[in-house]
């Protein structure tokens, strides 16, 4: 009788396995026989997939019930860790911006998306915006990132800083605790002080005197 792959999922040629169309025969006594299919054994994290092989054109039998066996191939390699690293720290209050990218251990078969967190002393928006809140790491890629651009202010300051976490991974684990710090350099000059005016004057009753003094810009 003849075999041949009708379907499945995996990929044949090596990729996944190796099985070639051919002809199975039985010798007069003999009641089970195999066919021989080769997995390979690959490093990529994916879903288990599967392979269709289908019997026809018997000669001197008959075709039973079942004439496709579906073969699973479980995948047994882990899911690919994730690292966070930084880029353009610290960035220029004017413009600047900076760089978090999440890398892979190794490719995967699947989308592998990153979630992130965001804390410290920078407010969103008002100090800096960001291109994204996750990163997606499409099949076959081993990297993904997200841009964080400073937004310019007239207000003198402490520098100012931007905490990212990874909050989630899907299809991959976080490699230990993962957490990068920006900081956003103040550019604004320090405001002067000076008396509102020169000199001024009061009557020798007043119980209470006020000399007015003012900085030049808020702080």
């Amino acid at each position: 009788m003849d075999y041949a792959v009708s379907g499945g999922t995996a990929t044949g040629g090596g990729v996944d396995y190796t099985l070639a169309s051919g002809t199975l025969s039985f010798a007069p006594g003999v009641t089970n026989r195999n066919i021989a299919l080769a997995v390979v054994n690959d490093a990529l994290d994916e879903l288990s997939e599967t392979v269709l092989v289908t019997v026809s054109n018997p000669t001197n039998a008959t075709l039973g019930a079942i004439t496709t066996h579906t073969y699973t191939i479980t995948d047994d390699d882990p899911p690919p860790t994730v690292t966070l690293s930084l880029s353009g720290s610290p960035m220029a209050e004017a413009g600047g911006a900076a760089t978090v990218t999440a890398a892979l251990s190794a490719p995967s078969s699947m989308s592998v998306t990153v979630d992130l967190a965001f804390s410290g002393t920078a407010t969103l928006s008002t100090d800096y915006t960001r291109s994204g809140t996750s990163i997606v790491i499409p099949p076959g890629s081993t990297n993904g990132a997200v841009t964080l651009t400073a937004v310019q202010d007239a207000l003198d300051e402490d520098d100012e800083t931007i905490i990212v976490d990874i909050s989630s991974v899907t299809n991959g684990t976080e490699s230990g605790t993962q957490q990068v710090t920006i900081v956003i350099a103040d550019d604004d000059p320090s405001p002067t002080v000076t008396f509102s005016a020169a000199a001024s004057s009061g009557a020798e009753s007043t119980p209470a005197l006020s000399v007015p003094v003012s900085l030049s810009a808020v702080s």
